[in-house]
């Protein structure tokens, strides 16, 4: 596993000059762990945005209720009109909804710039998880790509060593034909013959 020196501020420039994707939210950014696993950094900031984005589908869940239930209102509202006496006044009824109404505004206000605030430490958050996986991940990458530079020389070596054996395989092979050929023309065939009988399987 890579070891951790800190986030390259390079990686932070690019990450903050483009529009990426919510990294936890793709597979493939999580492939890209299942052999050694996430470190520490990548974990902490993982959960970051996960709670961001459990807690941004909370108000957006929110939001939608409350809009529901504004709209009941107000056609409650516009069904009750009639209800108002001749001086104007609102019946209690319509106060409460118009009071409800006001509180539900209020709610979406605060609810509308949380989100707002929310989807910043969300970019940000998601940003410095990006920084962080290409500054690991490259840095994986180097280690493995000295490896298979060190592969790549024993390869090279094992090849030049393997070329010197079958060179001197071939040697000792000539070698022994010479040495029976000179034996066999000195003591002719039929000695020759004999000692085969004797030391042929040795040779072998």
């Amino acid at each position: 596993m890579a070891k951790k020196k800190g986030t390259d501020p390079r990686f932070e420039r690019i990450a903050q000059s483009k529009d990426i994707p919510i990294l936890v939210l793709d597979q493939k950014w999580h492939h890209l762990f299942s052999v050694d696993g996430k470190p520490k950094e990548i974990q902490r900031l993982e959960k970051k945005v996960n709670k961001h984005l459990a807690r941004q589908g909370r108000l957006n869940q929110d939001m939608k209720e409350l809009k529901g239930l504004k709209h009941k209102l107000m056609k409650n509202i516009m069904v009750n009109m009639d209800e108002i006496g001749e001086e104007g006044q609102e019946t209690p009824k319509l106060r409460e909804d118009r009071r409800l109404i006001t509180e539900i505004n209020d709610r979406m206000d605060g609810g509308r710039s949380e989100i707002k605030g929310l989807e910043e430490e969300l970019r940000a958050d998601n940003e410095r998880l990006m920084a962080e996986t290409i500054s690991y991940c490259y840095g994986l990458m180097n280690q493995y790509e000295a490896e298979r530079e060190e592969i790549a020389s024993w390869l090279r070596q094992t090849r030049m060593e393997l070329k010197r054996k079958v060179i001197r395989k071939e040697s000792i092979e000539d070698k022994n034909k010479e040495i029976y050929t000179y034996l066999h023309d000195i003591f002719g065939a039929r000695i020759t013959e004999t000692f085969d009988v004797r030391y042929w399987a040795e040779y072998k």
